[in-house]
């Protein structure tokens, strides 16, 4: 999925088709080896892991060679995509049911299926915590693939020292073709389980990164705890067997509208977990809390699957193929489902209800498809009740970001929270994007207005107004003093829109504005007062666009480049921090063309911050650093290579610089570089986000001014 994104776009395939190219790939491996089961089993699953640790192992190379159709239209996309994910997703698929001929019985594939949940548990927190944070992307792809490879050499080895595997009373191919059909219920089953699982995870993705924040290790929290739930949940199922089915399946939708009943509660318990272990307490915390969200309910999806396998007088292996088949159909069907429409359209609640809603529908069926109309009636009536009576949840306490700033309260007590949440300001919109939750509130005493994205202001009319003026208008000032024709320029984040006015009221002849989030342009338009009507303004083109796919497609050259995104702790929008990103960036610039990169000084550890800098310098020359706003906001402003800003011209700006080039090379020198493959700042900044840095960082502004 990383790798993706940096090609295609976090907005694009890379999230949403990942999981559907994968998780259909997982299906038709699985399809297809429970149809066709093995000769030789173990044979079979160790071809299956050491030929997928080889896809791993030369994914680098098939990514450069299906580049070209990676930045092309979404149909080329698509189909190099699945090229890549579709092969090592089917023998990821084949694995289990490759070994069924070898198991007594679907009991048996639950507890295999419960162990490699269980392992993905392990997988998960290695990854983000250990692996990516000190091996990089390269590093952590071959340490996954070594552990493939080593289960399935060891499978091999053992195959050959036992000369074969092949089961005594293993019939003849053309006999297991011809089987008994699968419990057509228990596929039901597993896809309607499939559905609501993965819908439900994509909410309580958004939920945790609205608690905690956007980070990496949010997304890993949620991710992690899920798995876990659905591991223990395979455990149980395993021993219950298939008269646990029905139930466990209506009962995931019924504890997953119990769920939605603790939302409101959750910002004041994070409170809470401040103050007794600040903020090392703040994960473990948001995983029990993200846990009561979740009610149980992908416990309950466990005990369906493993209920499902448990299909006695039928090949294990078969059946668990037809299973997993129908639960990856379903999970395909309701993560794409949830990301790409409903949340948008239901919004957050909605799409929780509505997850819930369909899975207690498809189990009341089967109740009555046997008959057991008292089961099916209580289900309805249950699952209806739950939802009539299920608490509008507030948003306003999350569009604040009360997880974000717990750190700045004096009283932590939930009183005071709902007071800091409410007092003071109004909510004027607010909206569950595909990819961010985006509130616009005004201040009941000032007027200001501000912008937050999963409850991290990132516009506002008030402090912010220095940093959006002067990001557009210093260089556009700087590129019209040459006097170079028209200044075309880009603008990476619409947000307020006010910084994109201002490049234009500079004397841009027009600017392309690149926002990932179609539910930002709507809460731009609540700031037209102040950004001059931007969003009707001819001059201005609005896409709805990643900004490192849009400078990879070929277009004309611009004067100057403003990327003002959110902040670089963040997923996704840690992508455009790097060192490739930059270079993209000056690859679109014309001679002599500028790159303006917003930074942060607050909540940045020291390292990052002379990071960032340093890594921005090994792109572009003559970089001066700008302090839009001391203590918190810097601009760094680059040339393309080759190319001098005359003194001359940056002493007629309205600000004065911070450093020159030659005080940002003494703050950057010895620093460690941000890249693609190394993206340490993503997985570093996220620990200092409740520490007071902006001193530090401060400090070292002027030991470098110093000569």
């Amino acid at each position: 999925m990383r790798r993706l994104a940096l090609l295609t776009g976090s907005g694009g395939i890379a999230i949403t088709g990942t999981i559907t190219l994968y998780m259909g790939g997982l299906g038709l491996g699985s399809l297809w080896r429970g149809r066709r089961p093995p000769l030789d089993p173990a044979r079979a699953y160790a071809a299956c892991e050491l030929g997928a640790a080889g896809w791993a192992i030369g994914l680098p190379t098939l990514l450069a060679a299906l580049s070209p159709m990676l930045t092309g239209g979404r149909v080329t996309q698509a189909a190099a995509a699945a090229a890549l994910l579709v092969p090592p997703a089917m023998m990821h698929g084949a694995t289990l049911p490759a070994l069924g001929p070898l198991l007594p019985d679907g009991r048996a594939t639950a507890r295999l299926y419960a162990a490699n949940t269980f392992g993905a548990v392990a997988g998960v927190l290695a990854a983000t915590f250990v692996l990516l944070p000190s091996l990089g992307v390269r590093g952590t792809e071959l340490v996954a693939a070594g552990l493939s490879a080593t289960a399935g050499a060891a499978v091999w080895a053992r195959w050959r020292q036992a000369g074969s595997t092949r089961p005594r009373s293993s019939p003849p191919r053309a006999a297991r073709v011809i089987e008994a059909p699968l419990d057509r219920g228990a596929a039901i089953a597993a896809a309607a389980a499939g559905l609501a699982a993965m819908a439900l995870e994509v909410c309580w993705s958004r939920l945790g990164a609205l608690l905690l924040g956007g980070s990496v290790y949010a997304f890993a929290v949620v991710l992690s705890t899920f798995l876990l739930c659905v591991a223990g949940g395979a455990a149980l199922g395993r021993r219950w067997g298939r008269r646990a089915r029905t139930p466990a399946l209506a009962a995931i939708g019924l504890l997953a509208a119990v769920g939605t009943w603790t939302w409101d509660g959750l910002p004041h318990a994070v409170g809470l977990a401040w103050q007794m272990g600040g903020a090392g307490a703040l994960l473990p915390a948001g995983a029990a809390l993200l846990m009561l969200a979740m009610a149980g309910a992908p416990l309950a999806s466990g005990v369906v699957f493993a209920a499902a396998l448990d299909q006695p007088g039928r090949p294990p292996g078969r059946v668990a193929g037809g299973v997993l088949a129908a639960n990856t159909v379903g999970s395909v069907v309701g993560a794409a489902g949830a990301g790409l429409w409903a949340l948008p359209t239901l919004g957050l609640r909605g799409t929780t209800l509505a997850a819930a809603g369909v899975v207690v529908a498809v189990a009341a069926g089967s109740w009555l498809m046997e008959r057991r109309p008292r089961p099916a009636a209580a289900a309805l009536a249950m699952g209806a009740a739950l939802a009539l009576a299920s608490p509008r949840w507030d948003p306003a306490l999350y569009a604040v970001g009360v997880g974000l700033r717990v750190h700045e309260f004096a009283d932590l007590s939930p009183r005071a929270i709902d007071r800091f949440a409410h007092g003071g300001w109004e909510l004027l919109s607010y909206r569950d994007g595909r990819s961010a939750s985006v509130a616009v509130g005004r201040s009941t005493e000032t007027g200001n207005l501000w912008l937050s994205l999963n409850g991290k202001v990132d516009a506002s009319t008030g402090a912010d107004m220095p940093t959006q003026v002067l990001s557009g208008e210093l260089p556009v000032r700087l590129v019209r003093a040459r006097g170079d024709g028209p200044l075309p320029v880009g603008v990476v984040g619409l947000a307020s829109g006010v910084t994109a006015h201002a490049a234009l009221e500079a004397g841009a002849s027009g600017v392309t504005v690149l926002e990932l989030e179609p539910a930002v342009v709507d809460a731009a338009a609540l700031f037209s007062d102040h950004n001059g009507d931007l969003l009707t303004d001819p001059r201005a083109t609005i896409r709805i666009d990643d900004a490192r796919a849009w400078m990879r497609r070929p277009g004309p050259p611009l004067a100057a480049i403003i990327s003002e995104p959110s902040n670089p702790w963040i997923t996704g929008v840690s992508n455009l921090f790097t060192r490739e990103y930059w270079a993209l960036g000056h690859a679109r610039l014309r001679p002599g063309g500028v790159f303006v990169q917003w930074v942060q000084l607050y909540a940045l550890p020291p390292e990052a911050f002379r990071s960032l800098v340093a890594t921005f310098c090994s792109v572009f020359d003559d970089v001066w650093l700008f302090e839009t706003i001391p203590g918190a906001d810097a601009l760094l402003m680059g040339t393309t290579r080759g190319y001098r800003l005359p003194p001359g011209d940056i002493a007629a700006l309205p600000l004065s610089p911070t450093l020159d080039p030659a005080g940002v090379a003494r703050l950057s020198a010895g620093a460690r570089l941000n890249t693609d493959d190394q993206p340490w700042v993503e997985f570093a900044a996220p620990r200092w986000l409740h520490r007071q840095t902006a001193a530090d960082n401060r400090a070292l502004l002027e030991a470098a001014a110093a000569p």
